[in-house]
Parts: C-alpha cells; structure tokens; sequence
C-alpha cells in the first residue's frame, strides 16, 4: 500500500480492495477491525495502529459477499430514491404528497420557503434574481428548504404530539427535535422523548404512528405484548404502517446535512 504525502500527514491510510476504494483510520488503542459501508463513499476501516494491511484485506475478504450486497442495495436504493436536484419543478415530498420546487420573486430582503398545496415555493428577492438565474446556483437554497421543513416539522409534530398526549394520558417530562440517521424517535427512562424532525415528509399516518409509539414507551419501556396492544389501540393498523415507513424511510436523505 502506497501513501500519498497528504495521506501520511492526516494519518489516513487509502487502497484500492476489489474495485472499492478503502479508507483505513486507524486509533491508538482499538482491538478490533470495524467497516462502515456507506453510499456513494469508500469502505471505512476501523483499526489499531498495530493492525497490517494483510489482516485488514483478510478481513475484507471474509466480508466482501456482504459488501457486494449493501452496494448493490446502495444503487437500488439510489435507482428508486434518486438523489434531489434544486431546479425548477423538481419534487419534493411533504407531509405525505409531491410538492414542485417553483421559484417566486419576492420584495422580501433574505430568501424563504413557503408550501402550497401543489408547490414548494422558493423565494428569492428581486435583488438576488436575473432571468438567467438558475436554482441551483442560489447560495442558500438547499438551506432554506432544510430550514422550512425542520420549522414547519416542529409545529406540526408539536401540535400531533398534543393531541396524542391527551388521548393517551400520557405526558412527556420534555421533547426534544432532532436529525437522527437511523431513528424516527425515542423515549428514555425520564420520559423525555426525542422525535426526528425529517418525518415531515411523510403522511400524518405515519407521524402519527411513531409519536403514538415513543408515547407507549412512557407506560411500557419494552416492545412487549402489552406495549404493542397499547399501540394498537390507538393506531389499529400499525404492523402496515411500519412496512410502509420502512419502505419510504430514504425519501428523508434530501434533508440530511452532509
């Protein structure tokens, strides 16, 4: 394995394992060898310092069918949810329905989104706009959108939250908004539960369910048969739901702060 001089100054170790490039970072007291795989990026290895490049590669040959496989799932993921461009008329989904990303010249002073029920409106005051302007070239637009969907997402699983709370009679001690990667919600010992912000997209069937969920938590801190029953008294048709969010879950990654 050969470094670059920019390799051996950040301590990071890169070669090519099959046809994927590998990242190797290496801490000074692991024991172990770890990869995370993730899309559209090189295999990261987790080693020692003390681990040779022989048991990494061995390592990622015993591993390799099941890298080939989440790669695989990787592009099939990225077929059917490709990747969201900031152009005129591109979709984009909110509570549940498309919305067509349309610019609109505003007298405002900073730029804002604002939703209707066919579009996401992006606007962009005059003094920031020609007729040559292209969305995408706008500096803040990717953020402005991440900020209307978070803002409009606490209001609304705000208000979701309230309602359940008070047909459940069960109350949070606190809760907090979040971007988790891999977790719509979460209830802890003291009550506080974390809800991710992201599912705005999503229809308020699913919104519903999840807060429906990490509220359950509050009576029962298990997934026990008495937890679920206290879910399916309130959201009768949760199992289809579930299967429904799993199968939607990457329509989320156009908000995802990279």
């Amino acid at each position: 394995m050969v470094k670059s001089f920019s390799d051996l100054m950040s301590g990071k170790e890169t070669f090519l394992f099959a046809k994927w490039p590998v990242e190797v970072h290496r801490r000074p007291f692991r024991r172990s060898v770890s990869i995370y795989l993730y899309p559209n990026k090189p295999i990261k290895v987790m080693a020692a310092r003390s681990t040779s490049q022989k048991m990494i590669v061995d390592f990622l040959m015993v591993k390799k069918d099941w890298i080939e496989k989440t790669f695989n799932k990787f592009s099939e993921i990225a077929e059917k949810f490709p990747e969201k461009k900031i152009k005129a008329y591109e979709n984009f989904p909110f509570l549940g329905k498309d919305r067509k990303l349309k610019v609109v010249i505003t007298l405002h002073k900073k730029p804002f989104v604002s939703v209707t029920d066919d579009h996401l409106l992006l606007h962009i005051p005059r003094n920031e706009w020609s007729a040559n302007s292209l969305i995408e070239e706008h500096p803040t637009a990717l953020k402005e959108i991440r900020h209307f969907y978070k803002r409009e997402a606490v209001n609304f699983l705000n208000e979701r939250l309230t309602f359940w709370s008070e047909q459940m009679n069960l109350r949070p001690s606190q809760v907090k908004y979040r971007e988790q990667r891999t977790r719509w919600g979460s209830c802890s010992s003291k009550g506080i539960i974390n809800l991710n912000w992201r599912l705005i997209v999503f229809p308020q069937e699913i919104i519903d369910y999840v807060i429906v969920h990490e509220l359950a938590h509050l009576q029962h801190m298990d997934h026990s048969n008495r937890f679920w029953s206290l879910v399916e008294r309130y959201i009768e048709n949760y199992k289809a739901i579930m299967k429904s969010l799993k199968e939607s879950q990457y329509l989320v990654e156009f908000l995802s702060e990279n």
